[in-house]
């Protein structure tokens, strides 16, 4: 019993000073203050977020003395809700007294709204290819050939049911106007979703090939030769588009494209695709396709 006797004066004053306190705040006249007071989420899951539209403030109705309700800070006041244990779902909560943070005096009238409700989902991760953007038009006789990003793909990571719904990221628009050669740029990713945010580094290389625009040139009448041996090909002749820049196409002649078939084992009629040998310093030509793309051969026996 000896320490409640410790300091006995200063108790009395300090008991002395807080009734008298409280008899002046209950005999003043009491003022009502309607507030946006900031809701505080705490001790949040690490391996939770919140979906849907996010609540920031609640409106709380508080009562005081006319002089503690001037006084009234923001700084003072928040709505705190403890989500320590709170599991994946869908989550109500309401919203009592007890969970504003007020200070001395003043009492909570009234919370709107009364509850809320929070959508929790699992963070996950996910790797998606990287979609690259191009904006204008290269010079009049090229075009824009294999667009590439380096590295081709990012992780991404979010709320579980945003993530699986992401195909792709998208980067900054990179201009190829006017462009008569190659296009490399550093850029930055962007996501569609804001719930969504980019693993690691936020930047990658794009690189665009502009070239010459490509043409068709079409030979017809071809006759296809046979190789390891003699045959007879049906049908004897074929079709064969090539394509490249105009000025290699014009360079070919008739003797520059040389269809052929290889022969098989077999002493009977055989399916065979045709290959189509190029003369040389055609190097920018290649064969788009033949026409039939197979033949029937027929492996002749050498005269003796």
């Amino acid at each position: 019993m000896g320490f409640l006797l410790e300091n006995l004066p200063l108790k009395a004053a300090s008991l002395a000073l807080a009734v008298l306190l409280w008899f002046v705040i209950a005999g003043e006249k009491s003022s009502e203050r309607g507030i946006s007071v900031p809701l505080e989420l705490q001790n949040f899951p690490k391996d939770l977020e919140l979906t849907g539209d996010p609540v920031n403030s609640v409106e709380v109705r508080l009562r005081a003395s006319p002089g503690i309700i001037h006084a009234l800070r923001l700084g003072e006041l928040s709505a705190q809700i403890n989500l320590a244990g709170a599991v994946e779902g869908e989550r109500i909560i309401p919203l009592t007294a007890e969970a504003i943070r007020l200070p001395f005096g003043v009492r909570v009238v009234k919370i709107t709204p009364a509850s809320i409700t929070l959508n929790l989902e699992r963070t996950i991760e996910k790797a998606v290819p990287i979609r690259p953007r191009l904006i204008g038009r290269p010079a009049p006789g090229y075009e824009v050939g294999e667009v590439s990003s380096d590295p081709p793909e990012i992780h991404i990571a979010g709320p579980k049911s945003r993530v699986q719904e992401v195909e792709s990221a998208f980067t900054e628009p990179v201009s190829v106007e006017g462009a008569q050669a190659p296009v490399t740029e550093a850029v930055n990713i962007g996501l569609e979703d804001p719930l969504l945010r980019v693993q690691g580094a936020s930047r990658v290389r794009v690189s665009a090939r502009v070239e010459e625009v490509r043409e068709k040139r079409t030979f017809e009448g071809l006759a296809v030769a046979t190789r390891g041996g003699p045959g007879q090909v049906r049908p004897s002749v074929v079709r064969v588009v090539l394509t490249g820049k105009a000025a290699d196409l014009r360079e070919l002649g008739v003797g520059d494209i040389r269809p052929y078939v290889e022969l098989g084992a077999g002493a009977g009629p055989q399916r065979l695709p045709v290959a189509v040998e190029l003369g040389s310093g055609h190097p920018g030509v290649t064969v788009l396709k033949t026409e039939p793309p197979e033949v029937t051969v027929r492996a002749l026996g050498k005269k003796g």
